[in-house]
């Protein structure tokens, strides 16, 4: 795992001017690479590179690496790279290195762009041809690895990361007003926008090449077939091979390996397999001493740990740890993210990167098999929907909003999903899970901006990857999930935590095996009545202790509106001071005030838009727009 960065100008390069960029680029990202670092330049490109040293540790896979006239910079691994490096030595290629990397570029040698269908792995990178004065930018299937750009006339600029970018660009940046309003709908930005204006990001499943004549961005990957109504799913015993020749991939490493547990089925299933295939298995959880039980997972976890016969470190922070680790957790963030699970998953990562550097996680399931508690909510709005609209409009919405907010768990989450199900449960399908992933309406959004800006089109996102899916509500809400929440929100989440520590996190449920092997089945398979994940549960049954499939399911979640209205109050104070919000130039003071009084009242839960606004708060002030 590693981060990169380069420019590329058809004006012709000055190496005392890119050279400084290019430096500056590769410091911000050195978090993401602390093994080595690098850079490559010559008249048109300058390519940089930071190192996490996981497959040939030895400085001869070090990068940038050229071979026969092709550059690259390469974040990720490559997990069926020794199958292709058998491949090509058969073509009659020879390798100086046990590096994917390598195996990367004599495969864009041999195959070109038919390479990207062949890969196993997550990646970003940036290829440039020296004697075709090409360069490409590719990305994996789903969207694991970041990679962003920004074109200026003939110049372009790209990075990991925006906080890098920002160091190669020959323009200040701003904010660009429609992300910002996408972000405090959904919480995060999505995909392809970034927060700046001119810089984008290169899809997942897409390449980009940049010649002489311009750019031009394909599509190399599409799951939309596999949602395809008709399509022969696999019997229970395809999936079971699927995610034990996933998990079989990501324990290749020259470094130690281990997985994170909590105690539910994914992380769980996961180990499992690990401990079938991997004679020693080290797993990780982390619980605070001043938790309430709701959050506490270690208990859960432990029991796992001890029925499949890990090595189990069970990390206790301190009271108040979490509150202490904000600043480090928006340190790492490169755009506003207002995930506050990315608390946690810091935490996480910091505790589990000081005993391996690659950590195993079940994240993606929920997206890929319906684990979410609104995928329950889409299953239970048909039988709302059949419910008498005197009865719906008249009783229960009314009642719903009228549901008091006290400032006690469960009490205030149980009265929030109720209110939440009910405004969207009578929508269209599209209607419904827009509305159940928003935290701020186009109303409130307008009201919390200045300006004119229109309200930001949140189905426009979903809407394509739906259309792939026929009839299959459920199918039709995860191909959704999978193109938007999880490049937007989960996987950022992922990447940004881990590579703060160095610490390099792979996910067995997103090999495109198994997402492929999921996404065939008929919603109906995928989700029960009260219960998601039932391929799991069905074919794994024997693999665990019946306690972890019955086990209520928990979100990686924090205690948000008991901190904003504690330990966080000046945070709050300050993220929502009126003369703060004048000065920006981008919110209208008010509203921000409101909120804030009403969950400290305790007649509404405004929890999720008033962290939304600290974490745009913090941004803003590590970026220079604060």
């Amino acid at each position: 795992m590693c981060g990169i960065a380069g420019l590329l100008d058809f004006g012709g390069l000055d190496r005392a001017v890119a050279a400084p960029r290019l430096d500056a680029a590769v410091a911000a990202l050195r978090r993401r690479g602390p093994d080595g670092a690098g850079t490559w330049y010559d008249g048109l490109a300058a390519l940089g590179h930071v190192r996490l040293a996981v497959i040939d540790t030895s400085d001869a896979a070090a990068q940038p690496m050229a071979r026969d006239g092709l550059i690259v910079t390469y974040n990720g691994e490559i997990y069926n790279h020794a199958e292709l490096r058998r491949e090509l030595e058969a073509g009659g290629h020879v390798f100086a290195t046990r590096s994917d990397t390598e195996v990367l570029l004599a495969g864009w040698r041999h195959w070109g762009p038919d390479l990207l269908p062949r890969l196993r792995g997550m990646f970003a990178f940036a290829l440039w041809d020296v004697a075709r004065a090409t360069l490409v930018l590719a990305r994996d299937r789903f969207g694991k690895k970041p990679l962003a750009y920004a074109q200026e006339g003939q110049r372009l600029a790209f990075a990991s990361d925006l906080t890098a970018l920002a160091r190669l660009r020959a323009t200040e940046g701003a904010v660009d007003p429609v992300s910002l309003r996408l972000m405090l709908a959904l919480k995060y930005v999505p995909e392809p926008c970034t927060i700046l204006k001119g810089v984008v990001k290169v899809p997942p499943g897409h390449w980009l090449v940049v010649d002489r004549s311009g750019a031009r961005l394909t599509r190399w990957y599409n799951l939309g077939p596999a949602f395809a109504p008709g399509a022969p799913p696999p019997d229970d015993a395809d999936f079971v091979r699927a995610l034990d020749a996933a998990v079989a991939d990501r324990l290749v490493a020259d470094v130690p390996v281990g997985a994170y547990l909590s105690g539910g089925i994914d992380s769980a299933l996961v180990v499992a397999s690990m401990a079938r295939q991997a004679p020693r298995v080290r797993t990780f959880t982390v619980g605070f001493a001043d938790a309430p039980a709701y959050y506490e997972e270690r208990p859960a976890a432990r029991r796992v740990a001890s029925a499949l016969g890990t090595t189990h470190e069970d990390i206790e922070l301190a009271p108040g740890e979490a509150v202490a680790s904000l600043d480090g957790v928006f340190d790492a963030f490169d755009e506003p993210f207002a995930d506050a699970s990315a608390v946690p998953s810091w935490i996480l990562a910091r505790a589990t990167r000081a005993h391996v550097t690659v950590a195993l996680s079940g994240d993606g399931a929920d997206e890929v098999l319906a684990g979410y508690r609104r995928h329950l909510g889409e299953r239970h709005a048909a039988t709302y929907g059949m419910l008498p609209g005197w009865l719906r409009h008249r009783v229960i919405e009314p009642g719903a909003r009228r549901l008091p907010e006290d400032k006690g768990r469960p009490a205030w989450e149980l009265a929030r999903r109720l209110r939440r199900f009910v405004a969207y449960a009578g929508a269209d399908g599209l209607a419904r899970q827009v509305g159940w992933v928003r935290i701020m309406g186009d109303d409130e959004i307008s009201a919390l901006l200045l300006g004119p800006g229109a309200a930001p089109d949140v189905a426009a996102l979903y809407r394509a990857a739906r259309a792939t899916t026929g009839d299959d509500g459920l199918n039709a809400v995860l191909a959704g999930d999978i193109a938007v929440g999880l490049p937007g929100d989960m996987l950022v989440k992922v990447d940004r935590a881990s590579m703060a520590h160095g610490l390099e996190v792979r996910c067995p449920f997103l090999d495109h095996r198994v997402v492929e092997a999921a996404a065939a089945l008929p919603g109906r398979a995928k989700l029960g009545q009260r219960r998601g994940k039932l391929v799991l549960r069905r074919t794994f049954a024997d693999r665990l202790p019946a306690e972890v499939f019955a086990r209520p399911k928990r979100g990686f979640e924090l205690p948000v509106a008991p901190w904003l209205l504690g330990p966080l109050a000046d945070r709050l104070t300050a993220a929502t001071d009126p003369v703060r919000l004048a000065r920006q130039g981008l919110f209208r003071p008010g509203l921000a005030e409101h909120w804030h009084a009403e969950l400290a009242a305790g007649r509404r839960d405004t929890a999720e838009r008033l962290w939304a606004l600290i974490a745009f708060q913090a941004w803003s002030e590590r970026h220079g727009f604060g």
